[in-house]
C-alpha cells in the first residue's frame, strides 16, 4: 500500500486527540459550550460571562491548540526527527473553518488572559533590489500552564508533561538526535545552518557586518 500523506496526517491527528489530557480538555470545552457560566475561566474582569458567541469560538480555538500541542513544551506543532514542525495560524484557521479576523479575535482574547503566547522569529535576506530586508518566520505559539490552571486541571497538565518528557527522551534515543534539536523549530534550524554557511565564507579577521537576528 502506497504512503498517503493526507491519510497519515489524519491518523496522527486522531492519535493526538486521544491523549488523556486532550480528552479531558474536550469534555471541559463541551461542558462550557453547553453552559458558558459553568466555568469562571471565561468571566470578564467585572465577573460577568463573556459574550456567548465569543466563548463558543474561543473554546473551539483552544480545543484545536491543545490537540496540536506538544505536551513537553506547550508549543503548537509536532516534534519530528528533523526538528519541531510549527503549526501556522493559517493551519488553525483551516482546522476551525473560521475567517482570519475571527481567529485573531480569539487569539487576542486568549493572550489577554495569559493562556497563550506567540513569538515571531525573523531572518535577514537580500531582496530582488539587492537590499537587505527582514522577513518573519512561522510564529512560535505556546499554550501556557495558566490556561490549565484557570480550568482547574493544572495537575493533569503537569502529569502529562512529565510523561511526555520520558517518551521524548526515548524517541530521541531511537532517532539519535538530542532532545534540544528535536524541540527546535525547523525554520530556526534552517536559519542557523544558513548563518553558519555565511560565517564560513567570511574571513576570520573580519568582524560581523550585521547585527544578530532578533528572536
Amino acid at each position: 500500500m502506497s504512503y498517503d500523506p493526507f491519510v497519515h496526517n489524519e491518523q496522527q491527528k486522531k492519535k493526538r486527540q486521544e491523549r488523556p489530557l486532550c480528552r479531558l480538555h474536550y469534555s471541559l470545552m463541551t461542558r462550557i459550550l453547553n453552559n458558558p457560566s459553568s466555568s469562571t475561566a471565561f468571566l470578564t474582569e467585572n465577573g460577568r460571562t463573556s459574550q456567548e458567541s465569543m466563548i463558543n469560538d474561543v473554546a473551539r480555538f483552544m480545543y484545536v491548540l491543545v490537540n496540536e500541542m506538544c505536551m513537553t513544551t506547550g508549543k503548537i506543532g509536532v516534534d519530528t526527527k528533523d526538528g519541531f514542525l510549527l503549526r501556522t495560524w493559517g493551519y488553525v484557521e483551516k482546522e476551525l473553518n473560521m475567517p482570519n479576523w475571527r481567529v485573531k479575535q480569539c487569539k487576542d482574547y486568549a493572550m489577554k488572559r495569559g493562556w497563550i503566547t506567540s513569538v515571531q522569529p525573523r531572518e535577514r535576506y537580500t531582496g530582488k533590489d539587492n537590499l537587505e530586508k527582514w522577513r518573519g518566520l512561522a510564529s512560535i505559539k505556546k499554550v501556557t500552564d495558566k490556561y490549565f490552571a484557570d480550568l482547574g486541571i493544572l495537575k493533569n497538565r503537569l502529569e502529562a508533561k512529565a510523561k511526555a518528557r520520558k517518551y521524548l527522551k526515548k524517541r530521541a534515543t531511537e532517532w539519535k538526535r538530542p532532545v534540544k534539536y528535536i524541540l527546535t523549530p525547523i525554520t530556526l534550524l534552517a536559519r542557523r545552518r544558513k548563518e553558519r554557511a555565511q560565517a564560513s565564507n567570511t574571513a576570520p579577521t573580519q568582524g560581523p557586518t550585521t547585527p544578530p537576528i532578533p528572536i
